[in-house]
């Protein structure tokens, strides 16, 4: 899933493969282009090189497939466009399929212990090949106008009183596939079989009638729920409290099932060969004040326990919930590619 902030943030980027063997303290990053890749070189960058005195050159990279693209032909050159890279869980597990990353020593990245359990990512001889960045939520979002209530379940969503004016991501990994099946099915089993899935996917086609907007350009969504001509749907928690501070008439709300959460990792490229530099990086930045810090500047979720941090309570509601979330089956998704594509985008247009 392609997130607010990143998908904001993506300007066309073309990168070419340069060596980052040349200056050894210097650390070559990349991340999604625009402001998330410019907010981390302002904001977050500068306090690594202060402690360190490892520069940092930060680089924006393409959206993921395109990325993706780029780190298997310069793997098969044998270079590393960068020594460190922001990525999504599913370029994380496709990279690691295809033997890209490098593998890096936990015991030198004692920062990393401040992650929630499970974002240090280590094959079977311990070694780190995946460190958790931060994550982001897909919520419940409505306009304020036509509806002054939050809604309190995901089920509402099913409910005939939208005016017909629903906005849904046309992709099966938006998170409503997951949606539907923890608030109506129990949980996630039901997606492990095809049978299930399509279960799931019949589901979801219940809420055509109230459709008006299967929507990809997430700026074309935005602006018809605050314009009023979309009364709610699914979208990116961060970017809908940005319209609610800017006076629109938006609500972002977690349903008691949870929003739908999605995690990105800190990845290095197998030919980078400044693993010393990167290991001190993941300490820094996995570090709680500094995963505080970026909830404040770029309004990402942090990926340590709340009660290590100092973020206020409006700081934390702003990024995130406490409630359980409902997360994306990566692994499903990636087992199914085409097939559950075909399927979900057969629904649609039936």
């Amino acid at each position: 899933m392609i997130r607010s902030v990143r998908a904001l943030a993506f300007a066309a980027t073309s990168l070419t493969f340069a060596s980052t063997t040349t200056v050894a303290e210097t650390l070559t990053i990349s991340a999604w282009g625009g402001f998330f890749e410019e907010t981390l070189a302002a904001e977050i960058y500068p306090g690594f090189t202060a402690e360190t005195g490892i520069e940092v050159k930060s680089i924006a990279q393409p959206e993921d497939s395109a990325w993706m693209t780029q780190l298997m032909a310069a793997a098969r050159a044998k270079q590393a466009p960068a020594d460190l890279s922001l990525v999504t869980d599913e370029v994380l597990i496709r990279g690691n399929e295809a033997g890209l990353w490098a593998k890096l020593n936990p015991a030198n990245m004692a920062g990393t212990e401040a992650l929630k359990d499970g974002y240090v990512i280590l094959d079977d001889g311990g070694m780190a090949y995946g460190v958790g960045a931060l994550a982001f939520y897909t919520t419940f979002v409505t306009n304020t106008d036509f509806a002054p209530d939050a809604p309190a379940s995901w089920a509402d969503l099913w409910e005939d009183k939208w005016d017909n004016k629903l906005g849904i991501i046309t992709t099966p990994n938006s998170g409503l596939m997951e949606a539907t099946a923890k608030t109506f099915f129990g949980g996630y089993e039901i997606m492990e079989t095809r049978e299930g899935l399509e279960q799931v996917i019949a589901k979801i086609a219940e809420l055509k009638p109230q459709v008006s907007l299967w929507y990809r350009d997430e700026g074309q969504f935005q602006q018809s729920l605050e314009a009023g001509e979309l009364n709610a749907g699914l979208y990116y928690h961060d970017v809908a409290m940005l319209s609610i501070w800017d006076g629109k008439p938006i609500a972002s709300t977690f349903p008691k099932e949870g929003g739908v959460v999605a995690d990105a990792y800190w990845v290095t490229p197998r030919d980078s060969k400044n693993i010393s530099a990167v290991e001190k990086f993941l300490d820094y930045v996995s570090r709680p004040e500094v995963q505080a810090s970026m909830a404040r500047t770029m309004g990402v979720f942090p990926v340590v326990p709340r009660e290590s941090m100092d973020l206020t309570d409006e700081e934390f509601s702003a990024v995130g919930s406490d409630i359980e979330p409902i997360r994306v089956q990566t692994h499903i998704h990636l087992r199914e590619g085409d097939w559950l594509e075909s399927k979900y985008q057969e629904m649609i247009a039936q």
